[in-house]
């Protein structure tokens, strides 16, 4: 998936639907490309927790791949980092599933 844009209060609910689509579709293998994410508020980070949460109970783990400095800094500094995989790239996040 590859959201545009910040996930905030006023779109979460529905990337949280379209994700948990995709998980439905790819068997639990989904890698966030936050290329495109200028920002995540506090309502975007609980939706990031719940999709965590989703897969973790099928034994996955949600890859972040791409993510900007401001967003890596509020998932470190929230401590949320071990909810999820991070990679510089897509292609690391892919090699992942091997």
């Amino acid at each position: 998936m590859r959201p545009e844009g910040p996930i905030t209060w006023a779109n979460a609910e529905e990337f949280k639907t379209e994700m948990s689509e995709s998980i439905g579709k790819n068997l639990g293998r989904i890698i966030l490309d936050a290329t495109s994410v200028s920002y995540v508020d506090s309502k975007g980070l609980g939706v990031l927790v719940e999709l965590s949460q989703e897969l973790a109970q099928s034994g996955k783990t949600l890859k972040i791949c791409h993510m900007n400095e401001t967003m890596s800094q509020v998932i470190e500094l929230t401590g949320l980092r071990p909810l999820f995989e991070c990679f510089v790239d897509t292609n690391s996040a892919v090699r992942s599933f091997l």
